[in-house]
């Protein structure tokens, strides 16, 4: 529930073909905004036409989406605090093996990277912020005896200098740097063969995550993959009752605001599409509940 598909199946093409072209960030960033609120308005026309229980489910699902900030995205709330509510996610995600399964996700390319160019797979993760993925990425690549570079970053530099630390500490060979996710021009063409996103596409507007994927499409050789909570009724009770058994009522706050914002696997699949024409972007759900999986692949690195 709440994926809409065969609404979605119905406006998407329409609303693709009636796009303008993009010319720059700028562009791309406010055509995306336009085409994903274009596709939530008509869903409420599409969904009239195919009886009383769409309908309700549009419904609900506008009534449910919001645009309030997370404590972790206030820059004002304590800092103190957001530590807190990050550590809660870092637990919630081992308590969840979600780290293992990020990895099960990347590994057909990780390998099949290793096994054509016969070197390591080069992974630069996006919006790394506590650099806990790309930690477990590294450790867990170690013990399943694969060769991986992995570089994680963030836009903020006191994470990346946390990030650093940690990566220190655990005597883990993994680089932290500074960047700004929507703007990779700094980085050489094809200088990484995955551009990987860990549960953080919420935090963006549909035009964001629109210039994120279209600068990794540059910077990396095999293409882009996302991961993030999937929309869906069912978080809504699983999600926060890990908050309770925490003990974080900071953690249930955004846990609450986050399953509200997760977009649905169409509307990834449209941005990408907006942002890279070319490439074959296919968004599903991973075969373990609880995950919505963006992967954005140039044609001829495609998995």
């Amino acid at each position: 529930m709440l994926q809409h598909r065969n609404v979605d199946q119905q406006l998407i093409p329409e609303i693709l073909l009636a796009l303008p072209a993009w010319t720059d960030r700028d562009s791309l960033e406010q055509i995306t905004n336009q085409a994903v609120a274009r596709l939530r308005r008509g869903r409420r026309n599409i969904a009239n036409s195919l009886g009383w229980l769409q309908n309700a489910e549009v419904r609900l699902d506008d009534w449910i989406r919001t645009d309030v900030a997370e404590y972790l995205d206030d820059p004002g709330f304590p800092e103190k605090r957001r530590v807190g509510i990050v550590q809660s996610l870092h637990r919630f995600n081992r308590w969840v093996l979600a780290y293992q399964r990020f990895f099960n996700m990347l590994r057909p390319y990780l390998l099949r990277i290793e096994q054509q160019q016969g070197r390591a797979a080069r992974i630069l993760e996006l919006a790394s912020g506590s650099g806990e993925f790309s930690l477990a990425l590294a450790k867990i690549a170690q013990h399943a005896g694969m060769s991986l570079s992995v570089t994680g970053s963030d836009y903020f530099v006191e994470h990346v200098n946390s990030c650093k630390n940690k990566a220190l500490k655990q005597n883990l060979n993994v680089e932290f740097k500074q960047l700004n996710a929507f703007d990779l021009s700094g980085l050489p063409e094809h200088s990484y063969d995955l551009v990987f996103v860990a549960q953080s596409m919420h935090h963006f507007t549909p035009g964001q995550v629109a210039m994120m994927v279209h600068q990794s499409m540059r910077v990396a050789q095999t293409g882009f993959m996302g991961v993030d909570g999937q929309r869906s009724l069912s978080l809504f009770t699983i999600v926060p009752s890990a908050g309770v058994l925490m003990r974080s009522t900071d953690f249930i706050h955004d846990a609450w605001i986050t399953l509200r914002k997760f977009y649905t696997e169409s509307e990834l699949a449209m941005i990408a599409q907006i942002a890279a024409p070319k490439a074959q972007v296919i968004a599903r759900r991973s075969t373990l509940p609880g995950y919505s999986i963006l992967t954005v692949m140039h044609p001829e690195n495609n998995a």
